[in-house]
């Protein structure tokens, strides 16, 4: 598996709205070993455009890493990488190592054991579960069903999964319930749609109405026309 860590000068992880460096690692157990390193640092004021690149720069970086540690993970930083580019993003503290080791068994935990079996026996232990296996062998089936409303009616908030089930994100929250179509009329919540959304719904024949509402977030309703 490789993990990504984001840490200041002294070995602590930090948020990345913090200057640092990005230390990747590949191994699993109680055996890694770094592969790399990148310092990483917003300028003061930078605006969104910019933010997105260099978020897009460290997502390049990692080539198929997509599970990180650092100090935090909220923020427009975190969404990108959570939301939009498929990252799983954890915080931890104590020795890199163990913290290593922690995120790994969480990951693992969260996939469910005839799924972590797959992994592992794919290789992904030692390879990382990144870039295309990320489909397959990624925590995706310990994800909470979506709110019922009745009347063919489901709501589903990604951020509130996400803060409950750190690792995450919203392709493997979202997608099960697009595809699975059990709904008329499914109602998401989320800080902003990820840059996958239209397409995922041009591609199911799907259409949507979105809003930005005041201390909520961005609402975005999908409207099937029958029940699958």
């Amino acid at each position: 598996m490789k993990i990504a860590v984001h840490t200041d000068a002294t070995g602590r992880p930090v948020s990345l709205y913090e200057g640092g460096v990005i230390h990747l690692y590949e191994g699993g157990g109680d055996r890694w070993s770094k592969i790399g390193e990148f310092a990483f640092a917003l300028p003061d004021g930078a605006s969104i455009p910019l933010v997105r690149g260099l978020v897009e720069r460290v997502a390049a970086n990692l080539k198929d890493c997509r599970t990180l540690i650092s100090g935090d993970r909220n923020g427009y930083i975190y969404s990108l990488l959570g939301q939009e580019m498929g990252f799983s993003c954890w915080t931890s503290e104590g020795d890199v190592g163990d913290q290593l080791a922690m995120v790994e068994r969480k990951q693992m935990e969260l996939a469910g054991p005839q799924k972590a079996a797959a992994c592992a026996s794919a290789g992904c232990a030692s390879s990382g579960c990144g870039g295309h296996k990320a489909a397959s062998c990624g925590p995706d089936i310990e994800v909470p069903p979506p709110e019922d409303l009745g009347n063919g009616r489901l709501r589903i908030d990604i951020a509130a999964v996400m803060r409950k089930l750190p690792g995450l994100n919203s392709r493997q929250i979202l997608i099960p319930v697009l595809e699975g179509g059990a709904f008329i009329e499914l109602e998401v919540i989320c800080d902003h749609l990820p840059r996958w959304f239209d397409g995922k719904l041009a591609e199911l024949g799907l259409a949507h109405t979105s809003e930005t509402l005041p201390g909520v977030g961005v609402v975005a309703t999908i409207i099937r026309q029958t029940m699958q």
